[in-house]
């Protein structure tokens, strides 16, 4: 009995010795090694210019105009306009009494003629019939020059190809002040088209 007192006494001071010797241990560790924290820098994307795509945008160049004059034939006033540089001009005269003067783009064509020739009634929507010569259109564009006269680019009833009347004191009629104006464009004008023929109109100037 003696022994075994001895014994477990020499257990318990060993395991004491252990306890004591790792917890020691533990606690001698350099406070640079307990839960040191880690930055890690951002990472850093470089983006590369691809040297195929252009620094900038190219800008869209205006086709240059050409200003055409005609006129002065019989009672009719000399006038001038403007159309954009790719429609070709011509003219034609038989004499010193007429005078035609044409553009062309492709299939548009314009043209202004001065000569001994009649007139004609406009007659839109609402209007009544005329008894005499006459034209009925079911829609139009109406176009001030810059001259301030006031014109219609009118659709006839059947659809196909335009007039150009022109207001006067007597209500709306052909020729206009400046001659008959005559367009040709194919069976299905484009709105761009259109729009400049319009234009063209609009440019139209009396020259006193």
């Amino acid at each position: 009995m003696k022994y075994l007192v001895s014994f477990l006494v020499l257990v318990i001071f060993i395991l004491t010795g252990f306890v004591a010797y790792f917890v020691g241990r533990q606690n001698a560790l350099p406070s640079s090694v307990k839960n040191v924290p880690i930055s890690i820098p951002p990472a850093v994307t470089k983006t590369k210019l691809n040297p195929d795509l252009p620094t900038s945008v190219p800008q869209a160049t205006s086709i240059p105009l050409q200003v055409i004059k005609g006129g002065g034939i019989l009672s009719f006033p000399h006038y001038q306009f403007k159309a954009n540089a790719n429609w070709i001009y011509s003219r034609e005269a038989e004499g010193t009494d007429n005078e035609k003067v044409i553009i062309k783009n492709g299939e548009y064509s314009f043209s202004i003629t001065q000569g001994g020739f009649g007139g004609a009634v406009c007659l839109y929507p609402g209007d009544a019939d005329f008894e005499g010569p006459s034209s009925r259109y079911n829609k139009y564009i109406e176009i001030t020059t810059n001259s301030g006269d006031k014109l219609r680019r009118s659709t006839p009833e059947n659809g196909q190809g335009f007039s150009i009347c022109q207001s006067t004191q007597y209500g709306w009629g052909v020729p206009t002040l400046y001659g008959h104006i005559s367009l040709t464009v194919p069976n299905n004008p484009t709105p761009e088209m259109l729009k400049e023929i319009d234009e063209i109109l609009s440019s139209i100037t009396k020259i006193l």
